[in-house]
């Protein structure tokens, strides 16, 4: 009896080359750099099981543009975290359990803290326009689909490095109160534990690069930390997600040793230090903390409606901004934003103070609307904001 061999598929080539089927599909389309040592396991792999690609296999990465070449004489940001579906539900205040309650509204949005900083970062536009990619894990399904295409339309690259278990798109239920407040239930994202970069072939660059980290991926990416480094890459990190293992004093003056620009909130802030003080001296307390750390990058902490306290590497004065005073419907995303503007700036070589005082004014504008990317803020936008605000403060 004749058996019909069975045709080798996708998920058969990255088993055989030790690779997820989305590097498989970077590889077949040519939309990510691989090293060398990749590549040649995935063609090793295709060689041995005779692999023809299908054209899902061809369209799987490819289903948003792929980056546009004239990019490539701007700096450089490259962001590893996620992109999830936010269902925004707008309610007067938190139910109770067991209540059951109408919602004025309810939307979806783009969502994920490394997906709302990158499209921030894009925002922003001339002068300090960059090329910004998104490394992240995407699903099969309409919504991921949806996403890919909202990036794109937004000004960032996704490079779906990773395909999520489930094959769909982690979704999120923000549950937003009248004064501002807000709830954020997430599926775990299962991709927290791998390095969504580990394959891809990362070079010196002629014009800044810069890699930025989620805290969620903060553990499983310290060998490519020091990779990206030797690439001569700068590398920031914001604290979302960061793992209660590195909550720790000590774990902390490791990572910001690490870290080229840390953004991190008061609120974490505390929990790792067991702050229990006024603003005020919170921030001198951090101050004497970090001036004891040698040779750490320089770390920003922002502050809510109370602005941002920059402390820069070289252990200089610290630098302290105000947030606008603005009529807060969602804070969500906000500090995702902060530190996408923040990083626009900084890759062009701008001051810390410009880049914390115009990041402050974005982040205050992005609390005005619902959704973490319901106000995407370009340069003229911060800067006319700017001048207005100083015209109020001078009179």
């Amino acid at each position: 009896m004749h058996l019909q061999r069975k045709r080798p598929t996708i998920a058969d080539v990255a088993r055989a080359a030790g690779v997820s089927i989305g590097t498989v599909s970077n590889f077949i389309n040519g939309t990510a750099g691989l090293r060398d040592d990749t590549r040649a396991r995935i063609e090793k792999a295709v060689a041995a099981l005779m692999y023809r690609p299908s054209s899902f296999a061809r369209s799987l990465p490819g289903r948003g543009p792929r980056r546009p070449k004239n990019l490539d004489h701007l700096p450089r940001l490259l962001v590893a975290g996620r992109v999830s579906v936010d269902f925004l539900c707008r309610v007067d205040v938190l139910p109770h359990r067991d209540d059951r309650i109408t919602a004025s509204h309810i939307e979806k949005a783009l969502g994920g803290p490394a997906a709302n900083l990158a499209v921030a970062a894009a925002g922003v536009g001339s002068p300090y326009a960059l090329d910004v990619e998104l490394a992240t894990a995407v699903g099969r399904d309409a919504e991921s689909d949806w996403a890919l295409g909202e990036l794109s339309k937004l000004g960032v690259h996704a490079l779906p490095i990773r395909s999520t278990p489930n094959n769909r798109l982690s979704q999120a239920i923000v549950i937003i109160e009248r004064n501002g407040s807000r709830t954020i239930i997430s599926e775990p994202f299962e991709l927290g534990e791998v390095d969504l970069t580990a394959n891809l072939d990362i070079q010196p660059e002629q014009r800044p690069a810069c890699l930025h980290i989620e805290g969620f991926h903060y553990e499983t990416m310290t060998a490519s930390i020091e990779r990206f480094h030797q690439a001569g890459w700068k590398v920031s990190l914001h604290s979302a997600g960061l793992p209660k293992s590195a909550r720790a004093p000590e774990t902390f003056a490791n990572m910001v040793k690490q870290i080229d620009l840390t953004f991190i909130n008061d609120v974490m802030m505390r929990e790792i230090f067991g702050f229990r003080t006024g603003m005020a001296t919170m921030i001198e307390e951090a101050r004497l903390i970090l001036s004891r750390i040698k040779q750490r990058g320089t770390v920003v902490i922002t502050l809510g409606e109370f602005g941002a306290v920059v402390f820069p590497s070289g252990g200089g004065r610290q630098i302290e901004v105000p947030a606008l005073p603005v009529n807060r419907v969602d804070a969500t995303g906000a500090g995702d934003s902060f530190a996408g503007i923040f990083l626009s700036l900084w890759l062009h070589g701008a001051s810390l103070d410009a880049a914390a005082r115009y990041a402050a004014i974005g982040a205050s504008l992005t609390t005005t609307v619902e959704g973490a990317q319901g106000y995407i803020a370009d340069f003229a936008t911060l800067k006319v904001t700017a001048l207005a605000h100083d015209a109020v403060m001078a009179s």
